[in-house]
């Protein structure tokens, strides 16, 4: 027995040893109430090293003290404010909205009542040429606003907006509801009561009529969504309460029949759906996710029920908002989601699922990591091989208090060469925006993180921008950030591709010069309201779009594009102008 025991004795002592070898690190958990807990967790062996074969430069880091209670979801914002063809970063960090140049000077700063945590919304809205900045605060016990900004942080005419003090907690989302040609905002207030309404708002601050805002019976728990549901001609909003089930509206405020639809158990917050056309019929189907006691990864038709092959099941909450791409070009949908599982020993678990507009698990997927996620999921190639990958960010740091962006390949060939990158702080609930921020025709990514009850008892939170070291090509960028795109409205639009003899018999646009070192101008007959401007390159792929109104004379700074022939479409719904530009 005596010899027994001593080598039980030195098990027990071999596996303590190998428990303190490896590397602790925490995880993040966003609690139902909106608490953030922090736990601690096993990490893979040698986490902390440097990893990957390839180096990625960072180019830098901007950083400031962070709110101790409220943390930014979703990421960053990449727009072109000021017209010279590279876009600034913008960032909310407590009650102050920052304009960032790409060496990572301050372009602007403005400061807002409440606390930013959701990402600014942009389009040019009136088509004037010129960008609108939509943005929400939230705060406690209640001080939040809606904003309206020029590209120069000013604030437009009506604007901000006060809905008695209430936090206004998602990101704004901009459409045309009223099918006016001017693009309008529809957001969320969270009252103090626990109800709450979804506003639609015109350019001058006013409801878009007086069926608006309408009640969900608690408090809207999602950034709404805008399109054309069920392909009648007129636009429709889709929203949730917290637990009051799906809601749609068309236009004028009315709810769509048979809804809201409220399975049992179902709790809907953060996980903004996306609207797309998953089977060929013209009306949009409903993709989304959801947490409470019946976590699911979810289709639903706008009649009010699930699609034939959903709801799928993660394996616990979920805070996921869906990313729908045609990834292979065959003209279908792709449908991914993550989830929120991080193991007890550093074991990898499933972690970002691909499924068919069926249900059915696409091949190569699930992508199984260590770490969950909760966050954006980004859709490109980010190493310039022709594949595409998925990138996202993580709910742990390493013992260091470093985080993780990760990419993985969508062809099931691993992470990317140089993945992942480690910002410090926590990724969690954010994610990753791809552009060429710094002009010099690299792809770089941009990426947000914060510390959470770090060591030295100030929080912080920072913008840290990486170059990939790869040509920057925006048609290898799939979808991108927070909902796909500025807008947030989650519309999945068809990609069409079009081929070069559709282009030769469709009315043309008067372009010049042509060909042009990168300036895009172009005269059209009349000035077209609503319209939808493509710039595609030789293959059929869209490497410039935007919505909005078009005037007679237009100019857009495409000197991004590599040299070569490219032609360009303009689409109102009623009549399409098309015509060839060759960039020298």
């Amino acid at each position: 027995m005596k010899k027994t025991t001593i080598l039980l004795s030195l098990f027990f002592l071999g596996t303590t040893l190998i428990v303190a070898a490896q590397e602790q690190g925490k995880k993040a958990i966003l609690n139902d109430d909106g608490t953030i807990t922090i736990e601690t967790v096993i990490m893979p062996k040698n986490e902390s090293s440097t990893k990957g074969t390839q180096v990625f430069d960072r180019i830098w880091r901007f950083g400031r003290p962070a709110h101790p209670n409220f943390k930014n979801n979703r990421g960053v914002t990449l727009a072109d404010l000021d017209n010279d063809g590279v876009d600034e970063i913008l960032y909310g960090i407590v009650n102050t909205l920052y304009a960032l140049e790409g060496d990572g000077s301050i372009l602007w700063q403005k400061n807002v009542t409440g606390i930013i945590t959701y990402p600014a919304s942009v389009a040019d809205m009136d088509g004037d040429g010129n960008l609108e900045i939509a943005l929400n605060t939230r705060g406690t016990p209640s001080v939040g606003r809606v904003y309206l900004m020029d590209a120069n942080g000013n604030d437009l005419p009506g604007w901000p907006l006060n809905f008695n003090d209430h936090s206004m907690f998602c990101s704004p989302a901009i459409g045309d509801v009223d099918d006016d040609g001017i693009m309008d905002i529809v957001t969320g207030e969270q009252s103090v009561s626990g109800t709450g309404y979804v506003h639609a708002l015109k350019i001058d601050g006013t409801t878009i009529n007086s069926n608006w805002p309408v009640d969900l019976g608690h408090i809207p728990s999602l950034t709404p969504s805008i399109a054309d549901v069920d392909h009648d001609g007129s636009t429709d909003v889709v929203a949730a309460g917290y637990d009051t089930g799906m809601f749609i509206f068309n236009n004028q405020g009315q709810l769509f029949p048979n809804l809201p639809f409220d399975p049992p158990n179902v709790v809907y917050s953060y996980q903004s759906p996306i609207l797309a056309d998953l089977d060929g019929d013209e009306d949009l189907e409903i993709i989304g996710s959801n947490h409470g006691d019946s976590p699911r990864f979810f289709v639903m038709e706008h009649e009010g029920d699930y699609r034939s092959g959903w709801p799928r099941f993660p394996s616990s909450w979920t805070y996921s908002p869906p990313t729908v791409v045609d990834v292979d070009g065959d003209g279908v949908n792709e449908i991914f989601m993550s989830d929120r599982n991080v193991s007890t020993n550093g074991t990898p678990l499933p972690t970002i699922y691909g499924f068919d507009p069926d249900g059915n698990n696409l091949p190569n997927f699930p992508i199984d990591n260590f770490g969950g996620c909760e966050g954006v999921l980004s859709v490109a190639d980010v190493n310039n091989d022709g594949v595409l990958e998925i990138i996202f960010s993580t709910n742990i740091i390493d013992t260091n208090e470093f985080g993780y962006i990760h990419a993985y390949s969508v062809d099931g060939s691993g992470e990317v060469d140089g993945f992942p990158l480690r910002p410090r702080g926590y990724t969690f609930m954010n994610g990753a925006v791809l552009g060429d921020v710094d002009d010099d025709g690299l792809l770089d990514l941009t990426a947000n993180s914060y510390t959470l009850f770090s060591a030295s008892g100030v929080d912080s939170t920072f913008v840290s921008v990486y170059n990939l070291n790869v040509p920057y090509d925006p048609a290898s960028i799939k979808r991108n950030g927070y909902k796909g795109e500025n807008t947030r409205d989650g519309y999945i639009e068809p990609e069409v591709v079009t081929g070069v003899s559709e282009f030769n018999t469709a009315p043309a646009i008067q372009i010049f010069p042509n060909p042009s070192e990168g300036m895009l101008v172009f005269k059209l007959p009349e000035t077209i309201l609503n319209a939808n401007l493509k710039v595609y390159s030789v293959d059929g792929k869209v490497v410039f779009s935007e919505e909005g109104n078009l005037q007679t004379t237009n100019s857009y700074n495409l000197k991004h594009l590599n040299n070569g022939l490219y032609f360009v479409s303009i689409a109102d719904g009623k009549k399409t102008y098309t015509a060839k530009w060759v960039k020298k």
